[in-house]
């Protein structure tokens, strides 16, 4: 069984955890090219992100998850929105499903070759027209449809 992602899908699994709260970053390079993962728990190019521990903030959270992630450090960081649709359920393979509210950020990373990690199968930078839609997970998406919208910045911080 691999997670799986879903937003507004009436067959979605039933939550069995509480919320929780994480974070997601879209990494742009000085091309405007996008860094996705190919997450090791789906095979699906995602957003580097992830939970926000207890007795963390969220901007420690991205920062931690970044440098786990990709092995690199945020040069640079603003915020893009909060996305906290009910309807935003994740499902892991040991069982876990829970409704995820996340706290999504645009930046950039100091250097290029992102290192993996046993969250990753593989990193890519994709230009806008050539990312992989059907293979971003759900929950996800609509981080980069924003993200893409608003490339000098959003005049507001965008919340579902």
């Amino acid at each position: 069984m691999s997670a799986s992602f879903h937003v507004g899908d009436p067959q979605a699994p039933q939550p069995n955890r509480p919320r929780r709260l994480g974070v997601a970053v879209v990494l742009r390079d000085a091309g405007g090219r996008v860094l996705l993962e190919c997450r090791a728990d789906s095979a699906q190019w995602g957003l580097v992100g992830g939970g926000v521990d207890d007795g963390e903030s969220a901007l420690t959270a991205v920062h931690r998850e970044v440098t786990e992630e990709t092995g690199l450090a945020l040069a640079e960081l603003r915020p893009l929105g909060l996305f906290s649709d009910p309807t935003r359920i994740l499902s892991y393979p040991d069982g876990n499903v829970l409704q995820s509210v996340t706290v999504a950020f645009v930046g950039s990373l100091r250097g290029s070759t992102p290192t993996l990690s046993e969250e990753s199968l593989a990193f890519s930078w994709f230009e806008w027209d050539e990312i992989p839609w059907a293979q971003v997970p759900a929950t996800q998406v609509a981080i980069l449809q924003i993200a893409h919208a608003n490339p000098a910045g959003a005049p507001e911080f965008y919340v579902d």
